[in-house]
């Protein structure tokens, strides 16, 4: 029986019955809402198969890849970019290269490729194919119920407890529909960051607003009706002993930093125990210093990342590696850190579960 890749038309039996062998049978991609948002849906996506990838024959499917195309904004350049997720070839077919041809494929959709969260084994494909590791994104946290923590975690917190000061300045509110003004407010703020997702109105529409099945709250934040910056934050409160929130985006100027950060430590007060905010580079480093977060890379709390059951124990990290498939040379470091701002709801790192 000879081997094919392609595309995925439709998720048919042959895949089902793969994603039971690859993870089971209450994973996400079981979700057929969560196929058609993340891998047909998606704006800067114009096939009109899945994008899916997989190598099968008349028997079974063998290897399966995603891939979500995004635009990525490097210095005001606007440059087309993969994200790899869902990368799994079960077990028996190891070691035949049919990770390598299926991310090859995967790889003429976008100038860049990039993985957060990636095994050792994808790893070592990106390293093969000229591709660097970058490190760890930060996890700053900010804890608002040390007692609860410590309670059911089983933990010792050494942490003092801050006092929550409340912003008097702006206005932070939820809401439904972007601001009228946001195009003009991403123009005069995406250069604060040099290399990151091109948060176009589309682009927020489809990852957050109009998301088919988690309730993200956005919220921005205005002062003398000027549209100053936006926040995306998930509640994951569902738990009887211990709740989360997650900021999984901010965008804001440089000099509303403290006050935007304060406005989310008492939007979520009281809601939850604690807030965490996965991100790289140091572009919001004074605002988190001033309200109380601290870097959890280098506390190394066992606070949970991973909600539905609770679990103190999963990997608190995650990795990202890029590879430049193109070979186009940028006017910036592609292998800082610092350069990059990326956050935990890029790639599939935030997801119904």
């Amino acid at each position: 029986m000879e081997d094919k890749i392609t595309l995925v038309t439709k998720i048919n039996k042959k895949i089902k019955t793969f994603y039971d062998k690859a993870y089971g049978k209450k994973h996400i991609l079981h979700n057929l809402k969560h196929i058609e948002w993340q891998f047909r849906n998606n704006p800067y996506y114009k096939d009109k198969k899945i994008s899916l990838v997989i190598i099968e024959n008349d028997k079974e499917v063998k290897s399966h890849l995603g891939f979500i195309p995004i635009q990525l904004n490097i210095l005001d350049d606007n440059v087309s970019a993969i994200w790899h997720v869902s990368f799994y070839t079960l077990e028996k077919f190891r070691g035949k290269k049919l990770g390598m041809k299926i991310i090859d494929l995967s790889n003429t959709y976008g100038n860049l490729s990039m993985v957060l969260s990636g095994s050792d084994g994808t790893k070592k494909i990106y390293t093969n194919m000229g591709g660097k590791d970058l490190g760890l994104l930060n996890r700053h946290i900010r804890i608002l119920n040390k007692n609860n923590l410590e309670k059911y975690g089983g933990i010792k917190i050494n942490i003092k407890n801050i006092n929550i000061q409340n912003s008097d300045v702006g206005k932070f509110q939820r809401i439904k529909t972007l601001n009228l003004k946001y195009e003009e407010f991403w123009k005069n703020t995406k250069n604060r960051y040099p290399i990151t997702v091109n948060r176009t109105k589309e682009y927020l529409n489809w990852r957050y607003l109009e998301h088919p099945i988690i309730d993200y709250h956005f919220m921005e934040f205005i002062i003398n009706n000027k549209l100053r910056g936006f926040v995306v934050i998930r509640f994951e409160d569902n738990n009887k002993e211990v709740k989360a929130a997650r900021i999984v985006d901010i965008i804001c100027e440089k000099t509303s930093d403290i006050d935007i950060f304060s406005h989310i430590i008492s939007y979520c007060n009281r809601k939850v125990d604690f807030i965490d905010f996965f991100c790289t580079g140091n572009f919001y480093e004074n605002g988190l210093k001033h309200t109380g977060f601290f870097n959890n890379n280098i506390k190394e709390l066992k606070i949970p990342t991973v909600f539905n059951p609770i679990d103190y124990n999963r990997r608190q990290n995650i990795n990202f590696f890029y590879s430049n498939n193109s070979k186009n040379q940028y006017d910036i470091d592609l292998n800082d850190i610092n350069n990059w701002y990326l956050v935990k709801s890029d790639s599939d790192q935030d997801r119904a579960n």
